[in-house]
């Protein structure tokens, strides 16, 4: 069904084709065992599960004609107290409607679309904050990487948004979406990365020596305007062996800008 929706160059026909599956692929992850199956022949089906395996995400998009896309997504999420039994959440895209998305809590029924690729689970005083890694295509003129902030509450019903990202723009962000030229590619991604916790002066060598210690932490292109031919409007793209990062620490992602990236 996948492959018929991808093959077929009639939106109308897609949207048909999409309903279809998503109906099929509902009824498929309802059923026991799902939760750990890997579904590895639907290859345009990111599947992605929480580290501490509360939830399960299936997420996929449509692309159309004029060069935008429609994004779906289930949060697959076990019972506290039947692991055999699953609560399924249909995400509905709302991106069209949402006038502020970086300012914006959301919902299950007014989802920012997008198509994840990578969850981080961090723990807090207050319970475990889930961090999503994200890819949109929005229209031929502009894509988007974005950093998703998901937590859930005593019903496990998700909530999109927090302003935990200290030290960007004001601290006020709720979302982190980066907006660029689909000329060009840009990383964001999570990994591990070597970073310099101080220097001290060594009279005798004369120099000064660093101490350093490895981290897990966001790690993104510095994105800078450019002028192109085809438009006096200038547009994004990367600037090329520049980097920032996010580095979580006391429930807040802390943005530090100028990240020495010696792991890529």
């Amino acid at each position: 069904m996948q492959k018929e929706i991808l093959k077929t160059d009639n939106d109308s026909v897609r949207q048909y084709l999409n309903l279809h599956f998503k109906e099929k692929l509902k009824a498929a992850i309802e059923l026991p065992g799902s939760f750990s199956y890997p579904f590895d022949s639907l290859k345009k089906l990111a599947k992605l599960i929480s580290q501490d395996k509360k939830f399960r995400i299936y997420n996929w998009n449509v692309p159309l004609s004029n060069g935008s896309n429609l994004y779906f997504c289930f949060f697959q999420i076990q019972e506290k107290n039947n692991k055999s039994r699953f609560k399924i959440i249909d995400l509905r895209d709302r991106s069209d409607s949402i006038p502020e998305p970086e300012h914006s809590n959301l919902t299950s029924t007014d989802w920012y679309g997008a198509l994840y690729y990578k969850i981080i689970t961090e723990k807090t005083d207050n319970g475990k904050i889930y961090t999503l890694l994200g890819w949109k295509g929005k229209d031929l003129t502009e894509m988007q990487k974005i950093i998703e902030i998901v937590t859930f509450d005593e019903n496990d019903q998700p909530h999109f948004g927090k302003a935990l990202f200290n030290k960007y723009k004001g601290g006020q962000n709720k979302r982190v979406i980066y907006r660029y030229s689909p000329v060009s590619s840009m990383v964001l991604r999570y990994e591990q990365q070597t970073i310099i916790l101080g220097k001290k002066w060594n009279a005798a060598q004369k120099k000064f020596n660093e101490s350093h210690s490895k981290v897990s932490m966001i790690v993104c292109d510095r994105l800078v305007e450019t002028a192109t031919t085809e438009s006096k409007t200038p547009v994004m793209i990367p600037a090329g062996d520049v980097y920032d990062g996010f580095l979580f620490d006391k429930g807040r992602w802390n943005f530090i800008e100028g990240v020495d990236v010696r792991n890529k």
